[in-house]
């Protein structure tokens, strides 16, 4: 049985259809080349992804601290929300933070401005290691109007910013030189880390180093070089290591079990956590943890908690969601159009992303706990403003993704003419001359005829007319050629007119021969 004629002709037209679709090599697709709030998609879709994604781990966040913080809160401040208060008033100062960065021009980022903050963060961090305040062994705060305030958090935003313009200048305007460049970068990273190192913050060392590091790699450094750095890098953690008898002892724990009730405390409990909640949790507020059992509950052990109340799925649903806002900023990083804007981006997002799984292995017990807590979600002052800040560099970059060319400022000064200038329309005739007059925009007819339709014009000296107000109003600023009733006019003088036929001169003859122009040369 003969196929139907309609599907003969739709299995016909289905590679042609697909060849049609197909965009070429390089180019954008249709889907991204549409406008989203004036932005193209392409540029747009990463942005909105990456926003509802911060959005909804911040949502999150507040939920579990209010829930992991609820019972300690009540117990020794007398208001169950007072963790949830402040984390709040956190997370708002945060978000201003973060709207104030992102409104910053990436031009002034790698101005002067910048070595700036870079010499007034490292003044904070020598205060930090002179007046600094104790609280576990380690001097990291400094009161600031009754507050504590924690610089090596927003040292990290400091060195993503310096070390992008450096590259920057070294890569794209070439006015550095190799000896300048890398001198630069080692003190850009390496004041700061040593002053870290002194308070002492390890983990707070090996996120900023190992986020230059991944910096140096996006910015195109040899791998050879790569190499030299990275085994440096690995010989002096180990010499920092193994100069501690604290940080050995915590490297070397092994088995949390062996000493449950001292060393392997909270690792043991934070384990007991993760195995009660079971695939799908106990529910949002029925941890047992929480009750005096692990210390840091809302801080930096947070993630046991989730995973006793929304067990291996809800958890699992938590660590997806982050992936997906890493995975939009590296996009955003990519559609960068100068290499500071992507350097800045992978920086930002790659801290973020090192301090997430720092205390993801630190909680497992794979690594020693470091005191970092979980972006976001933990509750801190600190850490959630400059993690908010590092987003707004994120969000800086996005902005600045779709550059305005002259050709989009030319664009915008084009002005749209809503009158017709060419006066009212008219609907040509016979060879003869006739026409009809349209009535407005509508089109209808409103007159016939040769010359009783037609307004007469005076004459004029140059072939020009008033277009706006119609054929005789010459006293608007625009005009029009006449360019006569019938198109065979426009090729006639309109005096005595001579024809060339054969060399022979014939006065008053017009077009003797079937020239185009009414005319004809003879040899």
């Amino acid at each position: 049985m003969d196929a139907p004629r309609g599907a003969e002709a739709t299995s016909e037209e289905a590679p042609a259809r697909k060849a049609r679709t197909r965009r070429p090599e390089g180019g954008h697709s249709a889907l991204g080349e549409r406008l989203i709030a004036g932005v193209p998609a392409r540029i747009m879709r990463p942005r909105i992804v990456f926003l509802a994604c911060l959005v909804a781990i911040l949502a999150f966040g507040l939920l579990m601290v209010y829930s992991a913080s609820s019972v300690e809160a009540l117990k020794e401040m007398g208001s169950s929300v007072y963790y949830l208060q402040r984390q709040a008033i956190f997370i708002a100062i945060g978000l201003a933070g973060m709207l104030a960065v992102s409104r910053v021009p990436l031009v002034v980022m790698r101005s002067k401005l910048a070595w700036w903050a870079w010499g007034a963060m490292l003044v904070l961090l020598m205060l930090v290691l002179l007046v600094g305040k104790d609280a576990g062994g380690a001097r990291r705060w400094i009161l600031i109007a009754g507050q504590q305030f924690q610089p090596s958090e927003f040292a990290k935003a400091v060195v993503v910013v310096t070390a992008a313009k450096i590259f920057y200048e070294y890569y794209e305007e070439g006015s550095l030189d190799t000896a300048r460049f890398l001198a630069l970068l080692i003190a850009c990273a390496g004041a700061p880390l040593l002053t870290i190192i002194l308070e002492p913050d390890m983990g707070t060392c090996l996120i900023i180093a190992g986020s230059v590091f991944c910096m140096a790699y996006f910015a195109g450094f040899s791998y050879k070089l790569i190499g030299a750095v990275l085994g440096l890098g690995a010989l002096l953690a180990v010499v920092l290591i193994l100069s501690s008898d604290y940080r050995a002892d915590r490297l070397f724990l092994g088995n949390p079990w062996d000493d449950p009730y001292d060393t392997g405390y909270q690792a043991t409990l934070a384990i007991m956590a993760f195995a009660s909640g079971g695939l799908f949790g106990r529910g949002i507020g029925n941890s047992t943890m929480k009750y005096n059992y692990l210390p840091e509950a809302h801080n930096d052990y947070i993630l046991a908690i989730i995973g006793e109340e929304l067990g291996l799925v809800g958890t699992l649903a938590f660590f997806a969601v982050f992936a997906v806002m890493v995975y939009a900023a590296f996009k955003i990083a990519w559609q960068s159009p100068s290499i500071q804007g992507r350097l800045i981006a992978s920086g930002s997002i790659v801290l973020i992303a090192l301090q997430f799984l720092i205390n993801i292995l630190g909680i497992l017990g794979v690594t020693p706990m470091t005191g970092k807590t979980l972006p976001f979600t933990s509750y801190g002052g600190s850490s959630m403003i400059a993690s908010l800040i590092l987003m707004g560099l994120v969000l800086r970059v996005s902005i600045e993704s779709n550059p305005k060319t002259v050709y989009d400022v030319r664009r915008d000064d084009f002005a749209v003419v809503e009158e017709s200038t060419a006066g009212e329309p008219r609907l040509r005739g016979a060879r003869s001359g006739g026409f009809t007059v349209l009535d407005g925009a509508q089109g209808r007819p409103r007159g016939t005829g040769r010359d009783d339709a037609r307004p007469q014009a005076p004459r004029r000296s140059a072939p020009l007319a008033s277009s706006r107000g119609g054929w005789g109003d010459g006293a608007q600023g625009r005009s029009r050629v006449d360019l006569g009733r019938d198109p065979a006019d426009r090729l006639r003088r309109s005096g005595p007119r001579v024809g060339y036929d054969r060399g022979g001169y014939a006065p008053g003859r017009g077009r003797a021969t079937g020239s185009p122009r009414g005319r004809r040369h003879d040899r």
